[in-house]
């Protein structure tokens, strides 16, 4: 089994979580599309051994103002015809989960394997 890279897990995947975000932007009709999806970057950190610490995600701060449907004199909360574009929050959390997942095998692979590897060299 190769040894497997957690940075590199990460990286794809806030690759996908951005392809996400602009697949569902571009079907709804948010204003400055795309500046919008021009302005999305991810960056993962990592510490000093190379392990993953934190990703951030960035983009043009209105596209949280069309997630709510405010802007524009429209307070969160106010009546409006201003509709909500929910491009971010539903993909986002549903991406974490499938991360979760992700990284629950990818750990549960690891630790099967150094159970393995041990036994074999108490075996040996």
């Amino acid at each position: 089994m190769a040894e497997w890279n957690q940075y590199e897990t990460l990286e794809a995947w806030a690759k996908i979580v951005i392809e996400r975000w602009e697949h569902k932007i571009s079907n709804m009709d948010v204003i400055s599309e795309g500046e919008l999806l021009r302005s999305f970057q991810a960056h993962v950190t990592a510490d000093s051994n190379g392990n993953a610490e934190k990703i951030t995600f960035t983009f043009a701060y209105y596209g949280r103002f069309a997630e709510l449907g405010v802007g524009k004199g429209v307070k969160a909360g106010m009546e409006s015809a201003r509709k909500k574009k929910p491009w971010y929050t539903k993909v986002f959390f549903g991406q974490v989960n499938a991360l979760a997942r992700i990284m629950a095998e990818k750990y549960g692979q690891q630790a099967a394997l150094a159970v393995v590897e041990n036994i074999e060299m108490k075996t040996v």
